[in-house]
Order: structure tokens, then C-alpha cells, then sequence
């Protein structure tokens, strides 16, 4: 199993990352690259995504790339049937794809929440399908990482407030204990990223809002300084490393917001003993 892998021992294997064609997905694709891994990459802006491709191929990785629209099951399956096709096998599927719109729950349409459910949830929900049975029917080893974020392991104060990004990232980290359960038997492990900020263009994700949610809009919101930020690429190799530790919950900012956990844990427990 992977808790058992050695960063020598990527080389060779093959990662699926999607949103791999910039911020958080491109640092884990150029982490994995360095490893020597082979890669199959999957993202709904289809040019964008063949630069990076063509980038890490340069740097010497072998690399399958196709867009792809993960709210879109069939798209989905149509990422996994090119990577087997190609390689066979697919040792760790990065369910990294997400969106963020800020709005409070006032604010917000259906036409929002579907699009953010549908991508930051139904997302990873489409990877697991189809890939996890053809996983299990692999002979080499597989790992499945779903990324959430600090928001979905403690309510983060916005301004503005991003409550359907919160929802979803708290669904994901659901998802993903349960999931944890289900494939262990199958010898395949779970984990789940929850960063802090990164240098990425989510606050900027309704420029790929598809035409069925309402198409692409400005949302006018400034993301966070870049001080304030983690380079994607330090926080792709943070992965990996959590990932070859053994790590179901991966916190690449170790000490953020860890008061607020402390906080909403002793919280939870005093209200659990305080009806008995």
C-alpha cells in the first residue's frame, strides 16, 4: 500500500491530477513530475492544460493530457478509459479540481450552488467512479486524494462569505472518511488535502463557469497578498511527502487556524458530554 512507498519508489508510478492546469493541480503535476512519475492530467481550460503538459514533458515526464470538465461524469470516464489506455494503471488519482464563489447564502442561486456542488463534490465523486474499478482490478498499487481545505475542517470568518465553498469542502472531507472505509478492504488507501491559501486563481473561478450554470462571469474579488500565500509548487511537494507519510489528513499549513480546530474540537466535545 502507499504508506509504504519511498519517494525513490514513485518513479515509474502514475498520477491523475485534475485542475492540473494551473495553481494547486500544476504544483502537485510538476511535484509528481520531479518524482518521476507519469502523468495523466485533466482540466476544463484545454489550452491552458497543454501548455503545462508540454512544459513537464520537456522536463522529461511522460504525459497524457485531455480536457476535461469534472462536474461531467462522462467526461470524467473518458479521462480514466485515455490513462489506462496509455499506461495500464493509475497508482494515485488527485481529485483536485474545485471552484469557489463568494456570496452569502442569500445571495446565492441555484445556479451557484449546483455549479459549486457539482464541481468541488460531484467532482471527486465522478473520479472515484470511474477509476476506482479499474483500480481494483489493477495489479499495482492505488491511492485515491481528494482535495478539501482548512474550510472543511473549520468554519473560516470571510469577507465576503464563501458558504457554498465551505459546504462542499466540509462534504469532501465527509466523502472521504467514509470512502477511507469502503476501499481498505480492496488494499487502496484514502486521503484528503486540506490547505490553507495558495497563489491560485480560484478567486477568479467563474471564468470557466460553464454556459449550463450560467456562463463565465467577473467576480470582481481580490484573493488574499501573495505574502500571505503558498507557492502551489512547495505545496505539491508537501503533499507528496504527507502522502508518502502515511497521512490521511494532509495539512500543508501546519499552523493555521490550528486554534480554531483546538477551538471547534473541545467545542464538539463539550456539547456531546453536556446532555448526558
Amino acid at each position: 500500500m502507499i504508506e509504504d512507498w519511498t519517494m525513490q519508489e514513485l518513479a515509474g508510478r502514475v498520477a491523475a491530477i485534475t485542475g492540473a492546469a494551473s495553481g494547486l493541480g500544476e504544483g502537485i503535476a510538476r511535484a509528481c513530475q520531479q518524482a518521476g512519475m507519469r502523468l495523466v492530467l485533466g482540466d476544463i481550460d484545454g489550452e491552458r492544460l497543454e501548455h503545462v503538459a508540454s512544459a513537464l514533458r520537456a522536463a522529461g515526464a511522460e504525459v497524457v493530457a485531455a480536457p476535461t470538465d469534472v462536474s461531467d461524469a462522462a467526461s470524467f470516464e473518458e479521462l480514466a478509459a485515455r490513462a489506462y489506455e496509455a499506461f495500464g494503471e493509475v497508482n494515485v488519482l488527485f481529485n483536485n479540481a474545485g471552484v469557489m464563489r463568494v456570496g452569502t447564502i442569500e445571495e446565492s442561486t441555484d445556479s451557484d450552488w449546483r455549479w459549486l456542488l457539482d464541481v468541488n463534490l460531484l467532482g471527486p465523486v465522478h473520479g472515484i467512479q470511474a477509476f476506482l474499478p479499474r483500480m481494483r482490478e489493477q495489479e499495482g498499487d492505488a491511492h485515491i486524494v481528494n482535495t478539501a481545505s482548512m474550510a472543511g475542517v473549520v468554519a473560516l470568518p470571510t469577507s465576503p462569505s464563501n458558504v457554498s465553498y465551505c459546504a462542499s469542502k466540509f462534504a469532501v472531507v465527509g466523502l472521504s472518511e467514509v470512502l477511507r472505509e469502503e476501499v481498505a478492504p480492496h488494499g487502496i488507501g484514502v486521503s484528503v488535502i486540506c490547505p490553507g491559501p495558495v497563489q491560485t486563481r480560484i478567486f477568479q473561478s467563474e471564468r470557466n463557469r460553464p454556459e449550463r450554470y450560467g456562463g463565465p462571469e467577473q467576480s470582481g474579488v481580490a484573493a488574499l497578498h501573495d505574502d500571505e500565500r503558498m507557492d502551489p509548487r512547495e505545496c505539491g511537494q508537501r503533499i507528496l511527502r504527507g502522502l508518502q507519510s502515511g497521512h490521511f489528513y494532509i495539512f500543508t499549513h501546519q499552523q493555521r487556524h490550528r486554534e480554531r480546530i483546538e477551538q471547534r474540537s473541545r467545542e464538539m466535545l463539550a456539547d456531546f458530554e453536556g446532555l448526558g
